[in-house]
């Protein structure tokens, strides 16, 4: 008899082979037999996560699969935020923003100190052309890590970008003081 560890040690290979339907059916069916047991569901989540990011990728493209995915994980474990957080990130790549918007907020409600996903509101905001909020978020970001460089990236250009409408506001009221 192959043992809980064994089958465990299978499907992460599978997964590991990017074969995460096959390790699915696997802890699945383990977590079906075994619904206490920790170990069969935080490989369970965890394969869902690898899954569920790899239907988010760019080149995947495949958000409606992915979000199906990360329910899977919410419906298991409802106060992981990282599938809240994935979920998110699925909506926000079908322009569906204030869903995105929704779902970074539970899982920041979840984790809030979640860098991440701050730096994903920012990203939000940004799309909508909400420079101040934005900035703040990436500020906040870099408050739980400083050195986190996408945030540092993005809080640059958005500081550039604000200074750029500042100028052009008062070349503007310059104009109409001449006029």
């Amino acid at each position: 008899m192959t043992s809980i560890e064994d089958l465990i040690e299978k499907a992460v290979k599978l997964r590991n082979q990017e074969k995460f339907e096959e390790a699915l059916e696997l802890l699945e069916e383990l977590y079906k037999n075994q619904p206490t047991s920790e170990i069969v569901k935080n490989s369970l989540i965890e394969t869902l996560l690898f899954y569920g990011g790899y239907l988010n990728d760019i080149y995947v493209l495949e958000f409606e699969k992915a979000k199906n995915i990360f329910d899977r994980i919410i419906h298991i474990d409802p106060t992981n935020y990282r599938a809240y957080y994935n979920k998110g990130i699925a909506y926000f790549n079908l322009s569906e923003i204030e869903k995105a918007k929704k779902l970074y907020e539970k899982a920041l409600s979840i984790k809030p100190d979640y860098k991440h996903c701050l730096y994903n509101l920012g990203l939000l905001y940004e799309s909508n052309n909400d420079l101040q909020d934005a900035l703040t978020y990436y500020e906040r970001a870099l408050e739980i890590d400083p050195k986190f460089t996408y945030a540092l990236q993005a809080r640059s250009h958005v500081r550039n970008e604000l200074d750029e409408l500042k100028k052009t506001k008062n070349v503007k009221r310059k104009i109409k003081k001449h006029n």
